[in-house]
């Protein structure tokens, strides 16, 4: 039970750094989001060398096919949320990804074999609803930008069953250096088009990212090992709901009805299936 409940605080505290993280990237919409990114990336890369020099753990990679997707499909998820956090705003932007847990189930037919009830199709038809509510905006009408968040969603799907697949494996901190250094090499060469000299400001702001991003990576991780991946992925839907209030009470974005009530209808489908989990078809044992 302490475990649990170990477990239980580091994802929530998790959410916290995440929504704190994505507050500190829309407080950026004057540079490049490539450049925040490899800031994130590269200060993740530091946390895990600094880990590794203390002994804390060492570089031991066991499941390389997972850490490999993990760390590329992981990292472009990250590129495009912050690509898109300062053209479709904060709270939309981040509502949109956290899409991944539809995803996640959807992909669970092919991949894992796995078969949907009736109750699962209706949540799945329940948060498209909410997801066409909250690409409508603020006239109702969809925007072909908003897609960017829709994929980020999609690839943090595939990323989320290659964290749990992996924490069967290998230690947090591996984890997170995997994505961190496949990050770096994604990020790269649109940074290298897009530069622009930094401030003092900026560059505390994307130190901030990027350490925010570490504390939350390496929580969320962890904690995945203790709570599974249901009651995981169901504490972390916090995550959305704080960055949304930072983006309309800190940044004043609009909070309309439409984007309420699509919101709601998201969240409420993403708890359903967290509550609800796809399973395996059984198979018939051999005589």
């Amino acid at each position: 039970m302490r475990v649990l409940r170990s477990g239980v605080f580091q994802m929530l505290l998790s959410a916290v750094f995440f929504a704190l993280m994505a507050g500190v990237v829309r407080g950026l919409p004057e540079v490049s989001a490539y450049t925040t990114v490899m800031g994130r990336f590269a200060i993740g890369a530091l946390v895990c060398v600094g880990l590794f020099a203390l002994r804390l753990d060492r570089p031991r990679w066991t499941n390389w096919p997972w850490l490999i997707v993990r760390g590329v499909i992981g990292g472009l998820a990250v590129v495009l949320l912050y690509w898109s956090i300062p053209v479709s705003g904060l709270a939309k932007a981040t509502m949109l990804s956290y899409t991944y847990v539809i995803f996640a189930s959807l992909m669970a037919i092919p991949v894992l074999g796995e078969r949907l009830q009736a109750g699962h199709w209706v949540a799945i038809a329940v948060a498209v609803a909410g997801t066409a509510l909250i690409c409508g905006g603020n006239g109702g009408e969809f925007r072909a930008v908003d897609l960017v968040p829709l994929l980020s969603g999609f690839f943090s799907g595939v990323a989320v069953i290659a964290i749990a697949r992996c924490r069967q494996t290998d230690t947090s901190t591996n984890i997170f250096w995997s994505q961190s250094l496949f990050g770096i090499g994604l990020a790269a060469w649109p940074m290298a088009n897009t530069w622009g000299p930094l401030n003092g400001r900026q560059l505390g702001l994307i130190l901030a990212v990027g350490l925010l991003a570490a504390a939350g990576q390496l929580c969320m991780t962890y904690a995945y090992k203790h709570t599974g991946a249901a009651q995981g992925s169901l504490l972390s839907l916090t995550t959305p709901v704080m960055t949304a209030a930072i983006g309309v009470l800190y940044f004043r974005e609009p909070f309309t009805a439409g984007f309420a009530l699509g919101a709601s209808l998201v969240m409420a489908a993403c708890v359903y299936l967290v509550l609800n989990p796809v399973k395996a078809v059984p198979r018939p044992s051999p005589e």
